[in-house]
């Protein structure tokens, strides 16, 4: 099969997170059973085409909308980001399917990566789920509030998802909320779990921590959801009963503390109030190439999310042979087995998460059971061969449902009109909605409208100049009794010049730019 994976997030340039990993794990998978696989990803500075062990992967920018979004940007932030990252990543799409036809498309559901794919209907597509805006909303994760701006976001996710041939969820408990969510055949839903290259993330290999202390591992950004409070509430008293303990904390800053704070510097306070600042070290994101070695000098591997559909640490650290403690929340009990492959706890609670640490930090033999039981289960069911091999499966179906839908040529289409038009159509709607918006605020804002001609007169003088000696030659024939079509010839050839820069956006572009 010839098969597109859509990706905002692809390594290394935007390596984000979770999505970005599932979708290069993947991509290899699928690779390496023969199929011809092609990835369209977002790019980090500019355009390109680059190689992943020979899977093209052709990086893009947001799309250059020619009234770059900017009032739509001022009102709906989120929403301006999802529309052009997903214009971007489908024209990309189309460019290369029109050379080569693909035989299926992959896209997670976050962000609506497959709302254009779902609208034109060209190849069978099957969406991904990971967290849709909607749980972000409903839980309030990240701050995430039910504004317009979210609530469009996770609109937009919700017709992608109800227009794709399979929906796949890493986890039951993902599965459930989005059935819920959309009203949808939970057994429809087919769950495939996240899948993870076991040859590289094995027990063999370097070290990158060696000392004589009982290593603990957390893997993760540094926020709210992660659950990285409640492991710094625990820490003081771990060392309280293990002084030999060493935790290792790596993962990224986040300004999301409390009015957009530091968490590190909120975590770091919190430990000097406990004493255990000599007992913790912070390290920075690496990259995934170099995590190995980390797991490998864990002694045991912590994962508190406060919610997480299927947390890849977890993943990481089975297959590396670490005994891993998860909350559970989310998907990480359906991972991780409690007493198998590591101790299950529940999320937002210190005290527990301490005395799971604690109970494998005394006990050498449970630690070296559940590490042996990580790693087998890990190459059982989460190789990312085998995973690849299910969602092959997914790919056939997709294509039977595809097939069966399509059977008359406009049947099921949401835009029935040719392909190749759909995405100037598209343009056209969103840019005609950023320029109402403009108009609104123009007549509605003096603050807006001072703006305008500010930034009018810098950015272009001419046009300015040429607006006020329009305006006022008007107003002096007018006042003169001239009607329209009595005014000057030149005065009216110059009025429909300034009409035509306007139309253009040519005359406020600037505005829209800080």
């Amino acid at each position: 099969m010839r098969i597109c994976l859509i990706s905002r997030e692809y390594p290394p340039e935007t390596g984000f997170g979770g999505i970005a990993t599932f979708t290069q794990h993947l991509a290899q998978g699928l690779k390496s059973l023969g199929h011809d696989v092609v990835v369209v990803a977002l790019a980090k500075e500019k355009a390109s085409v680059q190689d992943d062990n020979g899977i093209p992967v052709h990086r893009v920018q947001l799309y250059p909308f020619k009234t770059k979004l900017a009032v739509v940007a001022m009102c709906m932030p989120y929403s301006k980001y999802v529309l052009g990252t997903s214009t971007a990543l489908y024209a990309k799409f189309m460019e290369l399917h029109r050379q080569k036809p693909f035989d299926a498309v992959d896209t997670p559901e976050l962000l609506a990566e497959g709302l254009y794919p779902s609208i034109a209907q060209v190849v069978p597509l099957t969406i991904r789920l990971y967290t849709p805006h909607s749980k972000f909303i409903a839980e309030k994760l990240h701050n995430v509030q039910p504004s317009f701006d979210h609530q469009f976001v996770a609109a937009l996710e919700r017709v992608a998802m109800l227009s794709a041939q399979v929906i796949t969820s890493p986890s039951n408990d993902l599965a459930e909320f989005v059935a819920g969510d959309l009203g949808y055949d939970l057994s429809k839903i087919a769950i495939v779990r996240n899948p993870i290259d076991t040859s590289v993330f094995t027990p063999e290999g370097p070290r990158e921590i060696d000392n004589d202390k009982l290593n603990v591992l957390f893997v993760g950004r540094l926020e709210e959801r992660k659950g990285i409070q409640y492991l710094i509430d625990a820490i003081p008293k771990v060392v309280a009963q293990v002084p030999d303990v060493r935790f290792i904390i790596l993962g990224d800053d986040t300004m999301t503390g409390k009015g957009g704070s530091s968490v590190l510097a909120d975590l770091k306070q919190r430990l000097a109030a406990g004493g255990a600042s000599d007992h913790v070290q912070f390290i920075n994101r690496i990259a995934l190439s170099a995590l190995p070695a980390y797991y490998r000098s864990a002694d045991i591997s912590v994962v508190p999310s406060v919610y997480d559909n299927s947390p890849y640490t977890s993943l990481e650290a089975m297959a590396c042979g670490a005994p891993v403690i998860g909350s559970s929340a989310g998907g990480t009990k359906e991972y991780v087995i409690d007493g198998q492959t590591g101790l299950i706890v529940p999320p937002r609670d210190a005290d527990a998460l301490a005395e799971a640490i604690i109970k494998l930090a005394n006990d050498k033999d449970l630690r070296a059971a559940l590490a042996k039981g990580a790693r087998e289960h890990a190459v059982r069911a989460f190789d990312r061969k085998e995973i690849a091999r299910q969602t092959q499966a997914l790919y056939e179906l997709a294509r039977q449902r595809f097939d069966a839908r399509h059977a008359d040529t406009n049947e099921g289409r949401m835009y029935r009109h040719d392909s190749d038009k759909m995405l100037q159509s598209a343009v056209e709607f969103i840019d005609s909605f950023d320029k109402a918006l403009y108009d609104m605020l123009y007549q509605r804002s003096i603050r807006f409208r001072i703006t305008h001609w500010g930034r009018l007169a810098k950015a272009r003088p001419r046009l300015l100049l040429a607006k006020i000696v329009n305006r006022i030659a008007r107003m002096i024939f007018g006042a003169m009794g001239f009607r329209e079509e009595s005014m000057p010839a030149s005065l009216r050839d110059l009025n429909d010049a300034i009409a035509k820069k306007d139309q253009e956006r040519e005359s406020y572009e600037s505005v829209l730019q800080d």
